[in-house]
């Protein structure tokens, strides 16, 4: 009867020794994480893991101009009860996978998906690829005319599959194409095709294109750092 005992007290201790150990298993470290671009903004977390375990989490939002959100002035309340709340709930939980919260999905989903990304990094055996698997925001400098490129760059197994383009004005409004005195869409699509032949972020100069494939590269370059499992 002693030795039925004894052994499950020692099954009960191996088995709460087993739980504390799977339950901090991240590497430590600092590990940022971006989510999926939706159509409207894009998602980042930062997250410190101390002893194998979470102890912060520092998100930010920004939107589909690469501009962050300044929730002090930002009129939607739900997204700053997101942003004030789910590093917290991630730290409660030690996990990502937590409630979204009632009237943010988009914010809840982008930040789940952040952390999720960075802890994935924080894994001591993780099996990753060089990107990311999604979709990724990424912007070039100004230029001297004043404008920015914004690419949504679309990456599967490692490479490109499509890169899409808005232009984005001194004044934040986004440039039509239809109104610009030269053949810009084409000239989009020359440097989306030729992306999915190239090594990510190093297009050749596009004849014609010059300044395209400059700006396109600086973005997509910025799309893939958000991308990366490094």
């Amino acid at each position: 009867m002693k030795k039925t005992i004894v052994f499950s007290i020692m099954v009960i201790s191996l088995l709460i020794s087993s739980t504390l150990v799977s339950a901090a298993n991240w590497v430590d470290g600092t590990y940022e994480g971006w989510s999926d671009a939706s159509a409207r903004s894009i998602n980042y977390a930062k997250v410190f893991i101390e002893n194998g375990e979470i102890t912060a989490v520092i998100l930010r939002e920004f939107t589909n101009l690469l501009v962050e959100k300044d929730f002090a002035v930002y009129p939607w309340e739900q997204a700053k009860e997101a942003y004030q709340t789910m590093g917290q709930k991630f730290i409660e939980a030690q996990s990502h996978d937590i409630d979204i919260i009632t009237g943010a999905t988009g914010s809840s989903v982008g930040y789940i998906q952040a952390v999720e990304r960075a802890l994935m990094k924080a894994e001591p055996h993780a099996k990753l690829g060089k990107y990311f698997d999604g979709v990724f925001f990424g912007r070039s400098d100004y230029t001297g005319r004043k404008y920015y490129e914004v690419v949504r760059v679309t990456i599967k197994d490692d490479k490109i599959e499509n890169v899409a383009f808005d232009r984005i004005l001194s004044d934040f409004s986004q440039q039509d194409p239809a109104e610009y005195g030269w053949p810009l869409e084409m000239a989009w699509e020359s440097y989306s095709e030729a992306a999915k032949e190239a090594v990510p972020g190093f297009v050749d100069t596009i004849t014609g294109a010059t300044g395209i494939t400059k700006t396109g590269n600086i973005a997509v370059r910025d799309a893939l750092d958000r991308a990366s499992t490094k």
